[in-house]
């Protein structure tokens, strides 16, 4: 399995809301397998999740600037000092992601995004 670097906090987050049925679906399925254990690859490119996204053909087409996910996704693998094309589980990140996040540093993430009004709610982090 393959899983892009901003969707790391997307799956922290997930609630069973998307872009789609079965997008919604394929997320709950991923979140599942990773939760018992699987290990999946680190990447800055289209991963399972995107790949059941209607507005992704190739990439992203809800996309302002081409580049901009990457950006993020490189940028996230980097602040919580993982390296991209490495496998690693998700309970063993969630627990970094805990360690090194806080509120003001997921707003600023994540702040763009269209679902951030679902996540920014949960208070997950501290200040």
């Amino acid at each position: 399995m393959k899983i892009r670097g901003h969707h790391l906090l997307c799956i922290l987050h997930f609630e069973g809301k998307g872009y789609s049925q079965e997008f919604v679906q394929n997320m709950e399925l991923i979140k599942e397998r990773l939760k018992k254990g699987e290990r999946f690859l680190l990447v800055i490119s289209g991963d399972d999740i995107c790949y059941k996204c209607p507005y992704y053909k190739g990439r992203c087409l809800r996309e302002s600037n081409i580049g901009d996910i990457e950006k993020k996704d490189k940028n996230i693998i980097s602040f919580l000092g993982l390296k991209r094309n490495r496998l690693y589980s998700y309970n063993d990140i969630s627990k970094i992601i805990f360690e090194k996040m806080n509120k003001i540093i997921f707003e600023d993430f994540c702040k763009d995004c269209s679902w951030y009004y679902l996540c920014s709610g949960k208070n997950l982090f501290q200040y």
